[in-house]
C-alpha cells in the first residue's frame, strides 16, 4: 500500500475501516461497507481513534425476540466450553469500558471522556453550489435577444421612403402608338352574337314550314322566307303549283348536332325537311331579318331540294358554280393514296341524309387550302358557301375542287 496516496479511513457510521485515495478534506468520501456520504474531515483515521477502548464493530439495532429472554452470558459460555474444561471466572469489563450501544454514531471514534462534536448537516462543497442569481441571468440575457429580433424585424417591415432631396429629371417618355391587328368580319360577329336558343329556333320553325306549305297565295308564301324579293320567281316556280302538282309537306325534323359557319364558326341549327318531291330530306335554317324576326334561308332550302349540286356534277368539269353544302373534315380515303398528300379532303353533305356522297379537295399548298385547314377542326361539321366545280380524279365519289370560299380573307 502507498501511504502517500492512499488512506485508511473508518466510517462514524459503521465503524468499519476502508482505503480512500480522497487527499482533500473537502472532498466526498462515501463508506464502501454501508455507503456513508460525508465529507473527508468527517472520516476519522487509526491515529485518530487510538484512545478509544475496544471499539466493537457496529451491526445493525436488532430487538430481541420477546418469547426468548435474553440468557445469562455464563450460562452461554457453558453451553459452548467442554466439560473437561475447568470454569473460567467472569469476564469483568475494564474500568473505563463504554457501551458500545450508549455511543452515538459520531462518538464511535472519539476517545473516551471526548466532547461530541457538534451535529451538522450536510454542506454542499463552495465549488459545487449554484449562484442563486443564475437562472435570473439565464432569463434576463433571452429577453435582450428576443427584443433585439424583434426590434430589427419591425425595423425591416417599416422601412421608411427615403425621398431623395436631389431634384431628378426623368427621362423623356416615348409615346407608343399601339396597332390593333385587323380582326375579320366573322371573328367579330363570333364574339358578339350568342348562340341561339334552340328551343326558340325549333318553334318558328315549325310555324314557319307549316305557314309555307299551307299558303294559298304568293304573299303568304314569301312572309315565310328571308328577303323575298330577291328570290320570288324562284319561289313560286319550285312551291307555287297548285293541284295534284303541289309539293306537300310529309316530315320536319331537327338535325341532331348543331354545324358552325365557315368562316366565323357560329352554330347554326339545322332542320330536315321530307316533301313529296325530295324523300332525302332538304336542309333549313333560319335567319335572322333587320326587324329581328326569323325566317326561312331561301338558298340552302332550294339548292338542297331541288338537288342542285348533283345536277351541276352532271355538267362539263370546266364550269364553277357556288353552292351551300355541309362540311366535315376527312381522311381523303375516297380518293387514291398518291393524291392524297396533295389536297385538304372533306366530306360534303347536300341532304338530310346519308346520299348523295360527295368529296370536297382543296388545294393543300394554298392560301385558301391553309385557310379551310386553320379554320375547320376534327371531328366537327360546318356550313359554308363554296366556289366549286368538278374534280376528274380516280376516286370512290364524284369529286369537287374547291376554288374559293365565301367570307375567306382575299388572296
Amino acid at each position: 500500500m502507498n501511504p502517500g496516496t492512499t488512506a485508511c479511513l473508518i466510517c462514524p457510521a459503521c465503524g468499519q475501516a476502508f482505503l480512500s485515495m480522497q487527499q482533500s478534506m473537502e472532498g466526498m468520501v462515501q463508506c464502501p461497507h454501508c455507503a456513508h456520504n460525508a465529507l473527508r474531515s468527517y472520516f476519522g483515521t487509526q491515529a485518530q481513534v487510538a484512545g478509544v477502548a475496544q471499539v466493537r464493530r457496529r451491526v445493525s439495532q436488532q430487538q430481541p425476540l420477546p418469547s426468548m429472554p435474553a440468557a445469562p452470558q455464563q450460562e452461554i459460555r457453558a453451553l459452548f466450553q467442554p466439560a473437561a474444561w475447568p470454569p473460567q471466572p467472569p469476564i469483568q469489563a475494564p474500568a473505563n469500558f463504554t457501551a458500545r450501544q450508549t455511543l452515538q454514531p459520531s462518538q464511535a471514534l472519539m476517545p473516551t471522556g471526548a466532547p461530541p462534536p457538534p451535529s451538522e448537516e450536510f454542506k454542499t462543497p463552495p465549488h459545487l453550489r449554484r449562484s442563486p442569481w443564475r437562472g435570473a441571468f439565464i432569463l434576463l440575457a433571452f429577453s435582450v435577444v428576443c427584443g433585439g429580433a424583434l426590434w430589427l424585424w419591425r425595423d425591416s417591415v417599416n422601412v421608411p421612403v427615403v425621398k431623395p432631396s436631389v431634384d431628378v429629371t426623368p427621362p423623356p417618355v416615348k409615346t407608343v402608338v399601339r396597332i390593333d391587328p385587323v380582326v375579320p368580319q366573322t371573328q367579330i360577329a363570333r364574339a358578339v352574337i350568342p348562340a341561339p336558343d334552340v328551343g326558340a329556333v325549333t318553334a318558328d320553325a315549325k310555324q314557319l314550314i307549316t305557314e309555307f306549305f299551307a299558303a294559298d297565295s304568293a304573299e303568304r308564301r314569301a312572309a315565310c322566307i328571308h328577303d323575298a324579293a330577291k328570290y320570288s320567281a324562284e319561289i313560286e316556280a319550285q312551291f307555287g303549283a297548285v293541284g295534284d302538282k303541289k309539293t306537300e309537306l310529309r316530315l320536319l325534323s331537327r338535325i341532331p348536332g348543331m354545324p358552325q359557319t365557315l368562316p366565323g364558326r357560329q352554330p347554326v341549327p339545322l332542320f330536315k325537311l321530307v316533301t313529296s318531291v325530295c324523300a332525302n330530306g332538304a336542309l333549313i335554317r333560319l335567319e335572322t331579318g333587320a326587324d329581328g324576326k326569323r325566317r326561312i334561308s331561301w338558298p340552302l332550302l332550294h339548292e338542297t331540294h331541288a338537288e342542285a349540286l348533283a345536277t351541276f356534277l352532271k355538267q362539263p368539269a370546266g364550269e364553277a358554280a357556288w353552292f351551300h353544302v355541309g362540311l366535315r373534315p376527312s381522311h381523303g380515303l375516297d380518293i387514291a393514296a398518291e393524291l392524297r398528300p396533295r389536297y385538304i379532303t372533306f366530306d360534303v353533305q347536300v341532304s338530310a341524309g346519308s346520299e348523295p356522297h360527295f368529296v370536297a379537295c382543296v388545294e393543300r399548298d394554298t392560301p385558301l387550302g391553309r385557310f379551310m385547314n386553320r379554320e375547320s377542326e376534327w371531328g366537327k361539321s360546318y356550313l359554308a358557301r363554296l366556289l366549286v366545280r368538278r374534280l376528274d380524279i380516280q376516286s370512290d365519289a364524284p369529286c369537287l375542287l374547291v376554288i374559293d370560299c365565301e367570307g375567306a380573307p382575299e388572296r
